[in-house]
């Protein structure tokens, strides 16, 4: 059966891609009020993809939130029961001038489809809804299944989390497959062993009780500016150290076994570099590897207040904002560097301002243990289809549910992914090479025939 299924999807490349661009066409992005329709739109897309299969469908979660699609089938008694997670919300698409082509609108250049969403997340869960559909189309899976794809990962929002805690009985896995990351290089799939966590806040400065006319009351007016500017220089030095008092303290450095296996890894500096469009920066006494996937960093995304439009219009602003956001590794507490960063900027606020840290969202980090049956069968099916195991590695972003899959379910979490370096998630021109896509697909049919058979 199983080479026949592999035939099916093979056959049957174009209808797979047919599906994955409409995905990509419907703009559901998360983050912003005016795509809220976009959003539903995407999860009945998906409803009515898992009910043509055969499963049962249907979106789940209250509330102010997007919905959850969850789809089940259960048609193998005494089987494993794989569950398989996704996120069918993008990020905001902005700056839309650097598209080549419009965000929503999937083209396919040089073997690979561009698009938002295109790989983060729509590419990486449509391989596994697309392997799906073709067992169906065979007769049915050879392990029972069940879909969790939700509409908030981008803004780390609590639907979700909290359906998983509040059902956990009801949604018991063996196994949780989380396809939300990329090959180390070309040819070279990884299984995660960790993932950091994330602590995302806003900080905002506040002077005078309205803006200000710089002539009149320039030199005596507090500048929120001068006041955001001072603390955000103040919470990390010119070579990449992080001056929280006590960020540091509970790092828990990566075993000696982790690091000699990192630097036999076939991805250096120049690769970054190239990635990148820079010269590469950071923590001193690390490697890129280390600091990429075991250190925790401070970065500043947007600054946003007073006059930023075309023309002059000279004005002291009463308030400035910023969005600060802090990647945290094992055994490092978001609660408790929120508090460090709070005592960090009240001590760097400047005269006659005020500050306030407001916090975003927050997920801590993740260990994941690589040592059982499923990850087994996960290598089997990676080899077979990209003709390459997957290496253990850690990752430097995050996915927010995994701790909540970790502890309400206490599953055998499988974290990997399909995308390549280059593919530039959260970036203007996201895309997805076709052929990774499909062999994606080829994998996850592999990987559910393994399961059975393990």
């Amino acid at each position: 059966m199983l080479e026949q299924v592999l035939e099916l999807a093979r056959s049957s490349r174009a209808r797979a891609e047919s599906d994955l661009f409409e995905l990509i066409s419907i703009p559901s992005v998360s983050a912003l009020p005016e795509h809220r329709e976009d959003c539903r739109r995407a999860a009945d897309w998906l409803v009515a993809r898992f009910r043509a299969m055969g499963m049962e469908a249907r979106l789940s979660g209250s509330g102010s939130g997007h919905p959850v699609v969850e789809a089940e089938w259960l048609g193998r008694p005494g089987a494993p029961t794989l569950t398989i997670y996704g996120h069918y919300d993008v990020q905001p698409p902005d700056p839309l001038e650097e598209w080549v082509t419009p965000p929503f609108e999937p083209n396919v250049r040089d073997g690979c489809v561009y698009g938002r969403g295109a790989d983060d997340n729509k590419g990486q869960h449509m391989a596994s809804v697309v392997a799906a559909q073709r067992w169906f189309e065979r007769g049915g899976p050879p392990i029972n299944l069940r879909f969790l794809i939700e509409g908030e990962e981008e803004v780390s929002g609590r639907t979700l989390p909290d359906l998983v805690r509040a059902e956990s009985r009801r949604l018991a896995t063996d196994y949780l497959l989380i396809a939300d990351g990329g090959f180390v290089a070309p040819g070279l799939p990884a299984l995660l062993t960790g993932l950091r966590g994330l602590l995302y806040t806003e900080i905002e400065v506040v002077g005078p009780h309205v803006d200000l006319h710089s002539g009149v009351f320039g030199g005596v007016a507090p500048n929120p500016f001068h006041g955001l500017v001072h603390v955000l220089a103040g919470l990390k030095d010119r070579e990449g150290r992080v001056r929280i008092p006590g960020f540091y303290d509970d790092v828990r450095p990566p075993d000696p076994e982790e690091l000699e296996a990192w630097r036999r890894l076939p991805v250096g500096d120049d690769q970054l570099r190239a990635a990148v469009g820079a010269e590469l920066v950071g923590e001193p006494g690390f490697s890129s590897t280390e600091r990429r996937w075991a250190r925790p960093t401070l970065d500043v995304h947007g600054i946003v207040g007073g006059f930023v439009g075309q023309g002059a219009k000279t004005v002291i602003p009463a308030r400035a904002r910023a969005k600060v956001s802090m990647r945290l590794v094992p055994d490092q507490d978001p609660a408790r560097v929120l508090a460090g960063l709070r005592s960090a900027v009240a001590s760097l606020v400047t005269p006659g301002t005020r500050a306030e840290v407001v916090e975003l969202s927050a997920a801590p980090p993740v260990r994941l243990n690589v040592d059982h049956a499923g990850a087994a069968a996960l290598r089997r099916a990676f080899e077979r289809a990209f003709g390459s195991p997957p290496v253990p590695v850690r990752e430097g972003g995050s996915i927010p549910v995994t701790i909540d899959f970790q502890q309400a379910l206490d599953t055998r979490l499988l974290v990997t992914g399909f995308g390549l370096p280059d593919d530039g998630l959260h970036s203007p021109n996201e895309h997805m090479n076709l052929e990774q896509f499909h062999r994606a697909v080829e994998t996850v049919i592999r990987f559910m025939h393994e399961l059975a058979v393990a």
